[in-house]
C-alpha cells in the first residue's frame, strides 16, 4: 500500500501513474518526496524579468556561422 506521500505526488503531477503502480514502495516514497521538493523550489523561484537582449554580428562577422563574439551589437527589445 502506498503512502501518503506517493499518494501526494500522484494527484500533484509529481509523480506518473505507471511509477506509482510499478515502483516498490520505499523507492516510490524516496521519489515521491524528491519531486514535491522540486516542485517547492521551482515555485520559489523569481521570475525571469527584464528587456531581451539580442546580438547582432556586424562587419567582416555578419555572414559567419557561430554566436556573436564580444564587441557585437546589442539590440534591446521592449
Amino acid at each position: 500500500m502506498p503512502s501518503a506521500i506517493a499518494k501526494k505526488a500522484l494527484e500533484n503531477k509529481a509523480i506518473t501513474k505507471k511509477q506509482y503502480d510499478k515502483l516498490p514502495e520505499k523507492l516510490l516514497d524516496k521519489v515521491a518526496a524528491h519531486n514535491l521538493e522540486m516542485q517547492k523550489k521551482a515555485r520559489k523561484t523569481a521570475a525571469k524579468g527584464g528587456v531581451k537582449e539580442t546580438r547582432k554580428k556586424v562587419g567582416k562577422q555578419a555572414h559567419k556561422r557561430g554566436r556573436p563574439k564580444a564587441g557585437s551589437e546589442v539590440k534591446v527589445k521592449k
